[in-house]
C-alpha cells in the first residue's frame, strides 16, 4: 500500500532522526518490526558490512540481509573468543535469528578485517527490534595494553622478590613506588607501610635528607651513584653493601631504582677484587676500600639445633662476627653434612650442640669419624660434669661461650654475686660481712644487662667479655629488678623495649627501691639501650631515672668509655687476663 504524501513527510522526518542520532553515537542503528521485516538502517552499517545499500531500505526480510551479510564474511559473529567457527549458511542464519528474538542480547565480536565491534539488541514490548553496531577497537587496544602492563607488573614483582638483594623504586616525588620481599625483611617493615610513603615518614630527618638528596642527583643529571656504605637493618644488625642507584623512564616520567647488594652475599660465590669495591668519594677524601682479606670467613661453624627460630639467630650473630656458618636440625642432617664437607675437602672448625642433640648424636656410631663432631661432644660432656660439681657462676662465662647455653635468665637466689666465685678445691668463703663493714676489694666490674633478644644477648656477652668485666643476662625488666635486689651490680643495662616489665618502668622501680630503703648501696648507673633513635627517646629514659642512653647496635668502645666514665674507681675497671 502506497504512503499518501503526509505519511511519507513523517516517515522521512524519522528516518533522518535515526541517521542523526547514528552520527552522533558513531553507531549504525536498525530497526525491525515484529515479522522480522526491517523498518529503518542507517547508512553506518555499511562501514562494518560490505552488502548491497539497497538492501537497507525499508520492507527487506532479515533472512535476505543476513545472507548477504554471511557472503560478506560475517560469519564470524556469533564466534567463540573471536575465532571463525566452521559452521554452515542455514545453521549460521537460524542462530543469528534465535540471537535477534532475544529480548536482550549483548556481544562483542571481532571482523574479518580484526576490527572489534559490540552488538546490541532490544526487542520491545510491542515486537520491534532495535539493534546497534558500534566500532570498539580503539577501547580494545587500550584494554589489552591495560592487561599487559598489569601482566609485565606482576612479572617484574615476581622478578625483583626472587632477587637475594634489597631493591626500591621510588617516582620523581621520590616515594616509593615498588620494593621487594628482601627490603621489607632487611628493614622490618610490611609492604603496605612503605608504599606511597617517603624516607622521612620511615627514618630520622638527618638520613632522610641525605638519601633524597642522593636521589634527587640521580633524577636531575643521570649519572649513576655507587658507593660502599654500613646499612643498619631493623634487628640492629649492620651490613656491608655496595648502594647503587639508577634513573630509568623518560623526562615526563623518571624514576630512581635503588639495590643494596649485600657483600657477603656477592662474595660467597668467590673472591672479591679490592678495586671493584672502590666507592666514590666525595670531593677531598680519599675513596673507601674494603681490602679482599676483609670478606674471608673466620672458619666455618656448624649448629646442631631442632629449635629452628634459634639455630638461625645463633648462624645470623656468627655471620655477623664473621664465619661462615650453617645449620642442622637433626642429628643425621649434622653427619651427612659432616660427611658432605668432608668429601669436598671443606675444613668445618667448630660444632655448636643443643643439648637434645648432644645426647642423640653421643649414641651415634659415626661420631668417630668426624673429629671435629667428637670434640665437640668431649667438650659439652666436660661442660656438663664441671656444672654438677660447682654451681655455674652467674658472671663468668669462656671466651669463647658453647652456642644455645650462653645466656641464663634465671631469676637469682638471694646468695648470688656477680663477682667471679672462687674455685671449687679453694676453702669455703668467708662469712658475709655485716653491713657496717667495708665491702670487699674486687678487681672486675660487674655489669647487670637486662635484654630480651637472643641474638642481643650474645653480642653483649662478645662484647663485655672482650672489655674483661663480670656481667649477668636476664630476659626482661622484671627479672632485672630481682638481680639488682640480690647482688647490687656496678652498672646496668637496660633494653627499653621489653616484656613483663620494659626498660622505663624497670629503672623507675630501681630508683624508688634506692629513694625508700636507707640500706641499699646507692645509685647504680643504668645505661638505656634502645633501637630506636626517635626524638625525645632520650628525655624519656633520663627522666625514667637512668644515667645515659646508647642506640643500637652497641659500639664497643662507646661502652667502654661509658663504663670507665659512670663506674668508680676507674682503677677497677681494666683487661683481665
Amino acid at each position: 500500500m502506497a504512503l499518501n504524501e503526509t505519511d511519507s513527510r513523517h516517515t522521512g522526518h524519522e528516518f533522518g532522526n535515526i541517521e542523526a542520532l547514528a552520527s552522533v553515537l558513531d553507531a549504525a542503528i536498525m530497526i525491525f518490526d515484529r515479522n522480522d521485516t526491517l523498518i529503518a538502517a542507517s547508512s553506518q552499517f555499511l562501514r562494518f558490512f560490505d552488502i548491497a545499500p539497497d538492501l537497507l531500505q525499508p520492507g527487506t526480510r532479515l533472512r535476505d540481509l543476513f545472507n548477504a551479510t554471511f557472503d560478506t564474511g560475517a560469519r564470524v559473529l556469533g564466534s567463540l573468543n573471536g575465532k571463525v567457527r566452521n559452521v554452515s549458511r542455514e545453521d549460521w542464519i537460524a542462530e543469528r535469528t534465535a540471537i535477534h528474538w532475544r529480548e536482550r542480547y549483548e556481544s562483542v565480536e571481532q571482523l574479518p578485517d580484526g576490527r572489534w565491534i559490540q552488538l546490541r539488541k532490544r526487542r520491545m514490548a510491542d515486537g520491534t527490534l532495535i539493534s546497534t553496531i558500534q566500532d570498539i577497537t580503539g577501547q580494545k587496544v587500550r584494554e589489552e595494553e591495560v592487561k599487559e602492563a598489569l601482566r609485565q607488573a606482576a612479572l617484574v614483582h615476581v622478578i625483583l622478590d626472587s632477587l637475594p638483594s634489597s631493591v626500591i623504586v621510588k617516582d620523581s616525588e621520590l616515594r616509593y613506588l615498588m620494593v621487594n620481599n628482601d627490603f621489607c625483611r632487611v628493614f622490618g617493615l610490611p609492604r603496605r607501610q612503605i608504599l606511597g610513603k617517603r624516607a622521612a615518614d620511615l627514618v630520622g630527618p638527618e638520613l632522610a635528607a641525605r638519601f633524597e638528596k642522593l636521589e634527587r642527583r640521580v633524577l636531575e643529571t643521570g649519572e649513576p651513584y655507587d658507593a660502599l656504605e654500613n646499612i643498619y637493618g631493623a634487628d640492629g644488625t649492620i651490613m656491608t653493601c655496595v648502594t647503587r642507584m639508577r634513573r630509568s623512564g623518560s623526562p615526563d616520567a623518571y624514576f630512581v631504582t635503588v639495590s643494596f647488594d649485600n657483600i657477603r652475599a656477592l662474595t660467597e660465590t668467590g673472591p672479591v677484587e679490592a678495586n671493584a669495591l672502590e666507592a666514590p668519594a666525595a670531593a677531598g677524601e680519599a675513596p673507601v676500600v674494603m681490602e679482599p682479606s676483609h670478606f674471608r670467613p673466620k672458619g666455618r661453624i656448624l649448629v646442631v639445633d631442632e629449635d629452628h627460630e634459634r639455630s638461625t639467630d645463633r648462624v645470623t650473630a656468627l655471620k655477623q662476627a664473621g664465619y661462615d656458618a650453617v645449620a642442622t636440625a637433626s642429628a643425621d642432617e649434622a653427619i651427612a653434612f659432616l660427611d658432605m664437607a668432608k668429601s669436598m675437602n671443606l675444613k668445618v672448625c667448630e660444632v655448636e650442640i643443643s643439648d637434645r642433640l648432644g645426647s642423640a648424636l653421643s649414641a651415634s656410631g659415626k661420631v668417630g669419624d668426624h673429629r671435629v663432631l667428637s670434640q665437640a661432644l668431649e667438650i659439652r660432656a666436660a661442660a656438663a660434669t664441671a656444672n654438677a660439681a660447682v654451681p655455674a657462676p652467674l658472671a663468668v662465662r669462656p671466651s669463647r661461650p658453647p652456642a644455645l647455653s650462653v645466656v641464663t635468665s634465671a631469676l637469682p637466689r638471694p646468695d648470688d654475686s656477680l663477682a667471679q666465685p672462687e674455685p671449687a678445691s679453694q676453702s669455703p668463703a668467708a662469712p658475709e660481712p655485716t653491713k657496717a663493714d667495708p665491702e670487699p676489694s674486687r678487681d672486675r666490674v660487674r655489669v647487670l644487662v637486662a635484654e630480651d633478644n637472643d641474638v642481643n644477648q650474645i653480642v653483649f656477652e662478645q662484647i663485655l667479655e672482650s672489655i674483661g668485666v663480670d656481667f649477668r643476662i636476664v630476659n626482661n625488666g622484671e627479672e632485672a629488678v630481682a638481680a639488682w635486689r640480690a647482688s647490687t651490680p656496678d652498672l646496668i643495662l637496660m633494653d627499653v623495649s621489653m616484656p613483663v616489665m620494659n626498660g622505663l618502668q624497670a629503672a623507675q622501680a630501681i630508683r624508688d627501691a634506692e629513694a625508700g630503703e636507707a640500706d641499699r648501696a646507692g645509685h647504680v648507673p643504668i645505661i638505656a639501650v634502645t633501637a630506636h633513635a626517635m626524638g625525645g627517646d632520650r628525655d624519656r629514659c633520663l627522666a625514667a631515672g637512668m644515667d645515659d642512653y646508647l642506640s643500637k647496635p652497641v659500639n664497643p668502645e662507646k661502652l667502654e668509655a661509658l663504663i670507665e666514665k659512670l663506674v668508680e674507681p676507674g682503677e677497677r675497671f681494666r683487661e683481665v687476663g
